[in-house]
Formats: structure tokens, sequence, C-alpha cells
């Protein structure tokens, strides 16, 4: 084992330790197919302009979607979202990603979201840096749904789903 295998393995390790939010991250193509896939590295950049990043592995079938159009959907999932979660997190479940769930599609951009997410933000894609193995896009906030109530949330820690 190299010492950068090795690096990887224990950091991946101490990350299974870091409780994650879990979002489902959306777009549509130009031939009006859809995406989603399952994120737990989503983040708050800027408030000025507003604006949230997500890191989307360049081997996942939402990458390209997200990489050859302007807008993506970034959904924050609650606990009545898991199996949403597990359909969108694996590549053998592409054909059921949008059979669970609510999901609508927004009437500008057309990326279909969880009309009873916790929180929904539309982005406008505004910048894509490629790292390592995955691509950081970043896209400004153009409009943002919350949920009214109190929050529940769907965590992610040591590879099972907490309810919040």
């Amino acid at each position: 084992m190299t010492q950068s295998t090795e690096a990887a393995v224990t950091m991946f390790e101490g990350m299974r330790r870091l409780v994650s939010g879990v979002c489902v991250v959306t777009a549509v193509d130009e031939q009006g197919e859809r995406y989603a896939m399952t994120a737990t590295s989503v983040t708050s950049v800027s408030g000025e302009p507003p604006s949230l990043l997500v890191c989307v592995n360049q081997q996942a079938r939402l990458h390209s979607a997200v990489s050859h159009t302007d807008f993506f959907c970034i959904n924050v999932l609650a606990p009545q979202h898991e199996q949403v979660s597990i359909n969108c997190a694996s590549p053998e479940m592409a054909s059921s990603r949008f059979t669970e769930g609510a999901w609508m599609n927004h009437s500008d951009s057309g990326v279909p979201y969880l009309s009873d997410a916790q929180s929904v933000f539309f982005c406008r894609k505004s910048q894509s840096m490629v790292y390592g193995t995955h691509t950081i896009f970043v896209g400004e906030v153009e409009q943002t749904l919350v949920a009214p109530g109190e929050p529940r949330a769907l965590a992610y820690i040591n590879g099972a789903y907490r309810h919040l």
C-alpha cells in the first residue's frame, strides 16, 4: 500500500465519523432526461451572492448533466426520504430514482425537485473546478423553498442513516 493510498483509507475512515446532512442533487439535460444523485458533500459558499457548492464524481451520471446545463437543484432530505436517498445513491437504482417521493419540475428551469423536502435550493451554475476524481460545482441560489414547521433531518454517519 502506498503512502497516498494509506492516507486515503484512513481519511475515509475518519470521514465516516462526521455526521452529514443528506441531500439529493438533481438536473435535467438538454434532451429533458432527469438525473438525481445522493450527496453529503454540499456546502454553503457565500451569502453575497448566495451560493452553494456540491462535489460530484466525474463517473456519476449526474456529472454530465450538470456539466452541460445551467441549472441544478439541491434537495435537503427529511427522515421520510430515506428510500429516495437509497434510490439516488446507487447506479443500479437509476431507473427508480423518481418513483419514490413527491417529485415536481421547476416551472422555469424544468429541474426536478422534492416538493416535501426540508429545503430546496434552485441554483444557476456559476463555476466549476475539477479536483481529483470530482468536479466542484458552485451554484448561485436563485430561489429557495423551506418546509413549514420544525426542521427534521435525514443524516448519515458511519455508513448508516439517522433521523434527527
